[in-house]
């Protein structure tokens, strides 16, 4: 039984426009919650958050085991707020098991320490700090990097208030925070590898990672994720953005399963040394100028779906509205349900 809770109320005027487009998302992602006629509840990890409808607006509720649970439930609260209510509406006053503290529990102020390119558009960090075992879980392989601007050679990090909030540095100095996969984890040493993919168009990531140098200075916050499930069948599907998370589950997936891949990149010089396991099978796909991004990893998991599905698991990372197609195709054409499919937009594609 969770033995911590705290809670706090936002004033909106129309609570049930954001529960629709909170459930909405939740069902996009497969979130488990359930929902009746006063709210919504989550399942997440380490605990549970409630949104609730009352007289004033919107009642949230976190219930965890630990305070460090509490405290990551409070970011993802939040994080829902940000989206479907607006950043103006925090930063939120906590009520109940909230206390004051230097740092936040799942963030680490993390060195550069290694730089090394794995290929033309690959850069792999290596990044050292301390106490990372709460970084070393089976299923939650994702941070959060805080990337400080250009030029500030001594960040600022966010830090809790008295209230349960968070205090943001000033704007000049606000790092910008962008989620990545960890690629491997050395708990004695003290260090995690990250791929960074070197787009051609400006971002924080990818300008982080030109610029680095040793003794360079950033944040990980974490880890978050859903691990896959159990099944005696994989397929796995990815642009490069996917290749760290991808890479992980070749490496780790029952030595037993059958695992096909699809992997899709620009060049052949893009592509990279991968794990094979005994019974997988990894294709490149290069873009080219004839394919749309990820449309060809989708069409290779549509044309590879087998007939018997009962054991089956799907794991997809590529463009967001390719994502949503092949997750709506999946659900509808195929009958897959929770459980059986991972399918997540890493990155949307601009148009003019």
């Amino acid at each position: 039984m969770t033995a911590l809770r705290c809670d706090a109320t936002l004033t909106l005027t129309d609570v049930n426009d954001f529960q629709s487009r909170l459930t909405a998302f939740l069902d996009e992602y497969d979130v488990a919650y359930s929902r009746d006629a006063s709210g919504v509840a989550i399942e997440l990890p380490g605990g549970q958050a409630r949104f609730r409808a009352i007289r004033v607006g919107l009642h949230m509720e976190a219930h965890a085991e630990s305070r460090d649970g509490l405290e990551t439930l409070r970011g993802i609260i939040e994080h829902y707020v940000g989206l479907f209510a607006g950043d103006n509406a925090l930063p939120l006053h906590w009520h109940g098991d909230v206390m004051a503290a230097p740092t936040f529990a799942n963030f680490r102020e993390m060195t550069v320490v290694r730089v090394e390119d794995i290929s033309p558009s690959m850069r792999r960090l290596t990044l050292a700090g301390e106490d990372l075992a709460r970084f070393d879980h089976p299923e939650e392989w994702h941070v959060r990097l805080h990337l400080p601007p250009e030029g500030i050679e001594r960040p600022q990090w966010p830090r809790p208030t008295a209230e349960g909030g968070t205090q943001w540095p000033p704007a000049a100095q606000r790092a910008e925070i962008r989620y990545y996969t960890i690629r491997r984890l050395d708990v004695a040493r003290g260090e995690v590898e990250i791929d960074f993919l070197l787009h051609e168009a400006p971002g924080p990531g990818g300008d982080f990672a030109r610029r680095a140098r040793l003794g360079d200075l950033c944040g990980m916050a974490g880890p978050y994720g859903r691990g896959v499930a159990d099944a005696r069948h994989y397929l796995l599907a990815g642009d490069e953005t996917a290749l760290p998370a991808i890479s992980r589950l070749l490496e780790t997936l029952p030595a037993s399963a059958r695992v096909d891949a699809w992997l899709e990149v620009d060049s052949a010089a893009d592509e990279l040394a991968l794990p094979v396991p005994t019974h997988g099978r990894v294709q490149w796909c290069h873009r080219g100028d004839a394919h749309e991004p990820s449309e060809q990893l989708a069409e290779a998991v549509v044309a590879s779906m087998p007939a018997a599905r009962e054991d089956l698991f799907v794991w997809f990372a590529g463009e967001a509205d390719v994502s949503q197609r092949l997750r709506k195709c999946l659900k509808r054409e195929f009958g897959l349900e929770k459980g059986q499919h991972l399918v997540t937009g890493y990155w949307k594609r601009e148009r003019a």
